[in-house]
């Protein structure tokens, strides 16, 4: 579980959970206070949306310097600087940052096709790297980015933050304890009603709105996005194989241009089937030691809001619902039982047959439902927390971050099987070397 992650970072929350009987730390809060090293030099290239987001929250850190934010997009460099502070150099030229501004550190927060590109070059300079998900935007890209890192001995780590988010920690802890029992499927989604486009600030009529807009809306181009799966798919997919600690074997996935049919060239809409070969480690299950398959299904919509965000990790004893900032633990009535005539003691989960007529099962959503045993977070902020393991691993030279090189490496060949999935289908199985590895 994510405890194995070496930390030494003070718990900023602690959750109880009395109810069951487990108790957890985030682990991934703050920074000591007394401590007397230097703040961690950051340059961050990329101030868009993301890239913003991120140097607001290095700003209130203060183990972070922010020395350097390098965009090539006049707007947004001039922008970054109100967030930035005014020690930070701003430049329009990667390779200037590095070479006049000598971070330490560097946070990659542009387009997935440059992430590559980023990345290496903060290596080469002799930088420790956060990189944004998805990590690459192809396997090889992955591969060879891996061994650049391991080559070099950085602490590099990809932002995948769920891993650092409380609620999700303490899950995967219920997961472990067994407390809901053996996982049979997951459920995630990631569900919005808006044409996920950028402005574009300048008039049609242009003679740079074309080049400005695919600037822009790079995600909706394949020379430089994978699309939804790699947008917002790769969060929960991470979250999937964290909790199963498995990685998928084969995918099936379909989606298209079904709504927003405006030029965009990747799909708006995607639904995908990820099979997981489970293999009971001993004692774990004395019923069985039997290999068996749990699947996971993940959609991604732009015209319906239903659902939003969140995964539902289901178990033979409870259902684990997960967000950023709730998540709500179901434990389960029973077994169903069926028994033809006899009624269970809610008079909701009984089939009765009469003269070879079935009257079917309850068809009410929440007959299996206890009570709740709730999880919060609403005053976390993840983004942040993620930030502050990857300084304490640059302080710490700990090369075990929440999200390393190849953890970032097997979370993209999940998202980019699906992808592929998608663009061939066919299904598509995950490559045999990294489950091996």
């Amino acid at each position: 579980m994510a405890e194995r992650v070496k930390s030494k970072l003070q718990n900023r929350r602690e959750f109880l959970t009395a109810a069951v009987g487990v108790a957890v730390t985030a682990g991934v809060g703050s920074l000591a206070a007394d401590s007397k090293e230097e703040p961690v030099r950051v340059a961050v290239v990329g101030a868009g949306g993301r890239g913003s987001d991120l140097i607001r929250k290095l700003s209130t850190i203060a183990e972070a310097r922010i020395v350097a934010v390098c965009d090539d997009y006049e707007p947004h460099l001039k922008n970054s600087a109100a967030y930035a502070g005014p020690l930070a150099r701003l430049f329009a030229d990667y390779h200037e940052m590095l070479d006049k501004a000598k971070p330490q550190a560097v946070v990659v927060a542009v387009p997935l096709w440059l992430h590559f590109k980023m990345c290496t070059g903060a290596i080469d300079a002799g930088c420790d790297v956060f990189c944004e998900k998805t990590m690459v935007y192809s396997l090889e890209e992955g591969r060879k980015l891996a061994a650049r890192v391991d080559a070099a001995r950085c602490v590099f780590q990809v932002g995948l933050q769920r891993r650092a988010n409380p609620i999700y920690r303490q899950a995967r802890s219920m997961v472990d304890a067994g407390m809901i029992g053996r996982i049979t499927a997951i459920k995630s989604q990631w569900h919005r009603n808006n044409n996920w486009r950028r402005p574009v600030p300048v008039p049609r009529t242009d003679s740079q709105w074309t080049a400005l807009e695919r600037r822009l809306n790079w995600r909706l181009y394949k020379q430089s996005s994978r699309g939804l799966m790699a947008e917002l798919g790769g969060h929960q997919m991470d979250v999937a194989n964290w909790m199963l600690d498995a990685l998928p074997t084969r995918v099936m996935a379909t989606g298209g241009i079904d709504y927003w049919r405006d030029g965009r060239e990747v799909a708006d809409n995607v639904f995908c089937i990820y099979e997981y070969r489970i293999t009971p480690a001993a004692g774990n299950d004395p019923t069985s030691r039997e290999p068996y398959i749990v699947r996971a299904t993940y959609s991604a919509l732009c015209n319906n809001a239903y659902e939003g965000a969140a995964e539902l990790i289901m178990g033979t004893r409870g259902t684990l619902y997960l967000t950023e900032t709730k998540g709500l633990l179901f434990t389960e009535h029973g077994a169903d039982d069926v028994g033809w005539v006899k009624a269970d003691k809610l008079g909701t989960n009984a089939s009765i047959v009469t003269s070879g007529k079935t009257l079917g099962l309850a068809n009410d959503p929440w007959a299996h439902r206890g009570k709740p045993v709730e999880i919060d977070n609403d005053q976390g902020d993840d983004t942040r927390d993620e930030l502050v393991s990857f300084l304490e691993h640059v302080r710490s030279r700990d090369r075990q971050t929440l999200c390393d090189v190849h953890a970032g490496m097997r979370n993209a060949a999940t998202v980019l099987a699906a992808h592929d999935a998608i663009e061939t289908g066919k299904t598509i199985d995950y490559p045999a070397d990294l489950r091996a590895g």
